[in-house]
């Protein structure tokens, strides 16, 4: 079972013996190019600590699942990595009886910055759960593997997607969303090079919001062609059809 956790950017999974809390696009670290810009901003991975403690708490999750974008780097290893990325995940194993990632396009090297109790997983994602109560979970940036396809029912992050609104005097502003679509299965295994003889079942596909709320993201609602990595882009998600959601629950499309 799978529950949106109201007013924030995290899933709750249930497969009958544990409970899962996940969470994407962390973006440890984000401060740093933000100061490179002028802009002096305090740390804000203490407050996304205190958001998954209290959600954690209230949902009885025993396992977190971070699904990439831990540190907000991107093809190196950078100081402020080392000095918040130990630390951080060091204290959500004392929260957690299990932690686990499963890395994104910005988290290259990151092996040597997790404590040896994180579980690591491949970039093309891993399945949690099992028998009728299986998650396919991975980044998005690339494909994910033909097992995390073929459990019909997949989480992503990566996208950033935003719904921008505009008041009446023109004032202009975003906020991040949820999407809820479906894809063909047979559809999307071939388009992904898997070979396949499964019948042609409909898939879910969850698109995760940026837990990191000072992570921007591009408007859904403009018209822009939105290319964020091979899943998105394969036409096999109508997102024309897709149900998008604010954090607070409103339907937007």
């Amino acid at each position: 079972m799978l529950k949106v956790v109201p007013g924030e950017a995290a899933l709750i999974f249930s497969d009958g013996e544990a409970r899962s809390l996940l969470v994407s696009d962390l973006h440890l670290g984000l401060e740093k190019e933000m100061a490179k810009k002028g802009f002096s901003l305090p740390s804000y991975s203490v407050k996304m600590l205190e958001r998954i403690k209290g959600i954690a708490e209230k949902a009885g999750a025993e396992r977190a699942v971070i699904l990439g974008d831990v540190k907000h780097s991107v093809g190196k290893v950078e100081d402020i990595d080392w000095s918040i990325l130990p630390w951080f995940f060091g204290t959500l194993l004392d929260l957690f009886s299990s932690v686990e990632v499963v890395p994104g396009n910005h988290d290259g090297g990151i092996k040597p910055l997790l404590p040896p109790r994180v579980k690591l997983h491949a970039a093309d994602g891993a399945v949690l759960g099992d028998g009728d109560e299986k998650l396919g979970v991975s980044h998005g940036h690339a494909w994910p593997s033909a097992e995390v396809i073929s459990t019909g029912k997949m989480v992503i992050g990566h996208s950033h997607f935003t719904f921008e609104m505009k008041d009446g005097l023109g004032a202009r502003s975003r906020e991040s969303v949820w999407l809820f679509g479906r894809y063909d299965l047979r559809e999307l295994l071939a388009k992904a090079g898997y070979k396949t003889r499964k019948r042609g079942r409909k898939g879910e596909l969850v698109v995760m919001p940026p837990f990191n709320k000072m992570v921007g993201g591009r408007p859904i609602n403009r018209g822009e062609s939105l290319s964020f990595g091979p899943i998105l882009s394969s036409g096999s998600i109508k997102l024309g059809e897709a149900d998008i959601f604010l954090l607070d629950g409103t339907r937007v499309s």
